[in-house]
């Protein structure tokens, strides 16, 4: 939209496919007022919480609407930067329409980095992994789905937050016995308090456009946006008491995010630790998840897992919803190269309260990294394709 001419690659063979691969009971969390995507928005009938399926076509249909520049089937297999020249030589390996493969050479001067914020899956490697004999051992973004059938069967999650939940609850919902394994805290928020009081006034059917309400949020300076966010976690936390207290007394421990930040605070730190209860917590509540907490896997056995406490576990399929390493990771599968130790870690916030190395200057000129949740990709896309824009038109120094 700034004039520049960009190029998307995407290994998949369709956009969207990102999303239509993912575990069957994935639906975004986060409510449509606060995912609208920049120029065009979801419509008026659109479902409040997106299935994964219906936003995979979404984001097919919006390339398609808007005439992006997008390669599918295609993958960066080599890059290297010319410190003189400024300019990158990548060559991109794909499959074109026609069904023909071929190798491409560029030359952009900038280079984005966009696979999301987080890097790849975290899959522990723990003693006893290949004697495994039940059905299914994998991490969640694996994660085929329950079998419709899984009654006298028995699953066991490791990690408690919104993937560990939302598979707990497609076990249950197909008859398994369940259990999950939570290592650490979780800063639990019901999904009505989100709406009404996280995301109220400035993000529901009724509200502001959304791009003032974008600037009124990331305008702020990080601690007057951490100050407001302590004050919504506790007003949120009353309204769920009921719920963190049931949780609680099931075993599921619960925290108020880094300095009582919640939600906003764990995401922007951490990138994860949280849930956003769509029916999960009635479920352990309930007894029908039970947890098992504080405890890491010490071994897998083949019919099952054994903790560092000595419990035994058995289970016919396990999962670790155990998240994924710092963005860092892919960049340097993508790049082919080690990274320069200028480019830090990406994601949470620096000493001086800014987000590091994502959405602004990663210390290696021409490189730029990109990601969050639908919101923040909308407001920050503009901000880092202004950037691009500046050194692109030689006006940093006007």
């Amino acid at each position: 939209m700034l004039g520049i001419p960009a190029l998307m690659i995407d290994k998949n063979k369709a956009v969207g496919d990102n999303w239509r691969k993912r575990y069957s009971q994935l639906v975004l969390h986060d409510p449509v007022w606060y995912d609208h995507m920049p120029y065009i928005p979801f419509p008026d009938t659109w479902p409040i919480f997106t299935p994964k399926d219906k936003l995979g076509d979404w984001f097919e249909s919006y390339a398609k609407s808007l005439e992006l520049n997008v390669w599918t089937q295609a993958e960066l297999v080599k890059s290297s930067w010319d410190e003189k020249a400024k300019v990158w030589t990548v060559e991109i390996k794909r499959i074109r329409p026609d069904g023909q493969s071929e190798t491409r050479t560029l030359s952009p001067k900038h280079l984005i980095i966009a696979t999301g914020h987080s890097g790849k899956a975290y899959m522990p490697s723990i003693p006893g992994m290949d004697s495994f004999k039940g059905d299914v051992i994998c991490h969640s973004g694996d994660f085929p789905g329950a079998q419709e059938s899984g009654k006298g069967k028995k699953a066991v999650v490791i990690g408690a937050c919104n993937s560990s939940m939302d598979i707990c609850q497609d076990y249950v919902e197909k008859g398994y016995d369940v259990t999950m394994v939570q290592r650490s805290s979780t800063f639990v928020i019901s999904s009505q308090s989100s709406l009404k009081v996280a995301l109220g006034v400035l993000y529901e059917e009724v509200s502001p456009p959304v791009e003032d309400s974008d600037i009124f949020v990331w305008g702020m300076p990080s601690p007057v946006l951490k100050s407001l966010q302590v004050d919504i976690t506790t007003i949120a936390g009353q309204l769920d008491k009921e719920i963190l207290n049931g949780l609680e007394k099931a075993g599921f421990k619960v925290d108020t995010g880094p300095s009582g930040a919640g939600i906003f605070g764990k995401y922007l730190q951490r990138g994860g630790g949280y849930y956003i209860d769509v029916g999960g917590s009635g479920l352990i509540i309930d007894g029908k998840v039970k947890v098992k907490h504080g405890q890491e896997v010490e071994q897998i056995l083949p019919t099952g897992l054994k903790l560092a406490d000595g419990t035994v576990l058995e289970a016919d399929e396990v999962v670790f919803a155990t998240g994924y390493d710092n963005m860092r990771t892919t960049a340097k599968s993508i790049l082919g190269q080690e990274l320069p130790d200028k480019v830090g870690d990406i994601w949470g916030w620096d000493e001086e309260g800014e987000m590091r190395t994502i959405w602004t200057n990663s210390g290696h000129p021409g490189l730029w990294f990109h990601g969050g949740n639908l919101a923040m990709c909308r407001y920050y896309s503009r901000l880092v394709a202004l950037q691009i824009l500046v050194k692109v038109k030689g006006l940093e120094h006007a």
